[in-house]
């Protein structure tokens, strides 16, 4: 089961992973999450949080210079993306005791790093359950996984967003249930697009 939320930035995708994430527990939940950094109330940049160790590593700054490659006014930070974040990728297919990903996310900055989307890929190979945010655009590189019809895609709006973290919980409670459905009905169920 690959579930993928999209939302407008801002909306909320990557606190709902949190909330995914501590509900999850029990199931052995591994991943990472992408926090905002502030300054003034103003956003200056962005980590990349493992879980469950807890560890981070600066993704992006607008007052930092991490390498020569940029989005808007954010630096990335390449290295980080290609000698971190990559290799973490594919070391999560082996990873057994862990039954649930969670990545956060796929998205233009990250996609700065051509090996990047081999990663993505890996992951949405993974035979266990992965739970994703992606870019909200209609980018081209982002719609094999959007137009996907075995992925979940949930629209994460201000109507949903408080409800969409159970939702997901409750479809993993019940995944092995939905592992026995027959093709024809999971095809009928399978992509969901709230707007």
């Amino acid at each position: 089961m690959k579930i993928i939320l999209q939302g407008r930035p801002g909306i909320g995708k990557s606190t709902i992973l949190k909330k995914i994430y501590t509900l999850l527990e029990s199931k052995n939940a591994k991943g990472c999450i992408v926090e905002e950094e502030r300054e003034n109330g103003n956003r200056v940049g962005f980590r990349i949080k493992y879980l469950p160790e807890g560890n981070s590593t600066k993704l992006a700054s607008v007052n930092e210079k991490l390498s020569d490659v940029y989005l808007s006014k954010y630096s990335i930070n390449i290295g980080a993306i290609e000698n971190e974040m990559i290799p973490y990728m594919l070391n999560m297919k082996s990873e057994s005791p862990h039954g649930v990903f969670i990545f956060d996310e796929i998205g233009r900055m990250q996609q700065k790093s051509e090996k990047f989307i081999q990663a993505v890929d890996h992951i949405m190979s993974i035979s266990k359950p992965v739970i994703a945010t992606i870019v909200y655009d209609d980018e081209i590189w982002a719609r094999k996984y959007k137009n996907n019809i075995e992925n979940f895609v949930i629209t994460v709006t201000e109507f949903n967003r408080d409800y969409i973290a159970d939702l997901i919980k409750t479809m993993l409670d019940y995944y092995e249930k939905y592992k026995a459905f027959p093709q024809n009905l999971k095809n009928e169920l399978i992509h969901i697009s709230t707007t």
